[in-house]
């Protein structure tokens, strides 16, 4: 059996080749990387993921091709791997098999993304708080985090850096993206930058593409601006950023029927393949790969007071609280799996 390693290096050495190749022929390469991927995938995520993209890809027409041609021209190769093959491989692959492992032994569901809201109070008044829910969160099979950071952007790169294995996005607002801020992400291959909509979106993104970064936009939306983004409005204002994803967030004001109408027209835009970029529901898909992954939805993140999100809803309770819990322990009393939950409800029953 090949070793982790190994397999990892010629996956990569593959991948390398082809991007080369994509500078010249973006169809035939990312239909040959889509082809050989399918052929040696076993996980079921890997599986529906690749089998997705060939039929996608199948269309002649697609606008994914002038993506992929954007994406081989302008984002540094070495940078796009390393993040790539940190979601895709660490997470995916081994981070996901892990996450099935302790999720059949313990009962207790692990999502395969962590969401932080990060507190620049905690950040700097209490600097081992972040890097110890990270340590924990990969010894459970979590190697991919959603970064939301007010303030001091540069502050948080320090923490990217101590987990190369880890693949980061960072959702920021345009006025975040500085000379600096830019000079200071250069080395850290393992970080996509996602810049809020708004003003200084196109100039942030410039900067970015510039600088050979992957990047996305980002933009949320309340119950009456919905209708707004289901007419294409949003999409459309998004488009001169030339991002290779915009993802997509509902704010507490939508409805649950909200949510679904607006992921409706998320779905039927990515099958429509007429813009080249991939459009996400951040919430929605994050629940859709993690089904995939293993039994049971699973969505946790945590606000910049430590309280507990999930997709049910914001918790403030002091035992799901970040800042005073270990991970694990509040995954273990907030996603428990359906058999955990019915033992649990026995044992108090006996005990009274």
């Amino acid at each position: 059996m090949i070793d982790n390693t190994l397999k990892r290096t010629l996956i990569e050495t593959f991948v390398r080749k082809t991007l080369r190749d994509i500078k010249d022929s973006p169809e035939r390469g990312i239909r040959n990387l889509v082809d050989m991927a399918l052929n040696f995938s076993k996980g079921r995520f890997r599986t529906r993921f690749f089998q997705t993209a060939q039929r996608l890809l199948s269309n002649e027409h697609s606008a994914y091709y002038r993506l992929v041609r954007n994406i081989a021209q302008n984002i540094d190769h070495e940078r796009l791997l390393r993040f790539g093959m940190n979601i895709g491989y660490n997470g995916c692959t081994l981070g996901a098999k892990r996450i099935r492992e302790i999720e059949a032994a313990e009962g207790f569901n692990i999502p395969w993304a962590l969401h932080l809201r990060v507190s620049q109070e905690k950040l700097a008044g209490d600097p081992g708080l972040y890097p110890s829910i990270l340590r924990e969160g990969t010894s459970l099979g979590i190697y991919t985090y959603l970064l939301f950071v007010p303030g001091d952007a540069q502050a948080v790169l320090p923490l990217v850096m101590e987990y190369p294995d880890c693949a980061f996005l960072l959702f920021l607002e345009g006025g975040q993206i500085t000379p600096a801020f830019l000079e200071e992400l250069a080395p850290l291959k393992n970080v996509m930058v996602s810049v809020r909509r708004g003003e200084a979106m196109e100039q942030a993104c410039r900067a970015l593409r510039a600088a050979g970064r992957l990047y996305a936009v980002h933009g949320s939306y309340s119950e009456e601006e919905a209708g707004y983004v289901r007419s294409g409005k949003w999409l459309e204002s998004v488009l001169p950023a030339r991002p290779v994803f915009a993802f997509l967030r509902a704010d507490l004001s939508c409805t649950d029927r909200t949510q679904a109408e607006v992921y409706q027209y998320v779905t039927a835009v990515r099958d429509g393949q007429h813009y080249p970029l991939i459009l996400m529901d951040v919430a929605r898909d994050s629940l859709l790969i993690d089904q995939v992954i293993s039994e049971g939805e699973c969505l946790v993140g945590f606000d910049q007071d430590g309280s507990l999100r999930t997709h049910q809803g914001l918790r403030r309770e002091e035992q799901g609280n970040i800042f005073h819990h270990p991970l694990e322990e509040i995954l273990r009393l907030y996603t428990p799996k359906p058999a955990a939950k019915k033992e649990a409800v026995t044992q108090s029953v006996t005990a009274l």
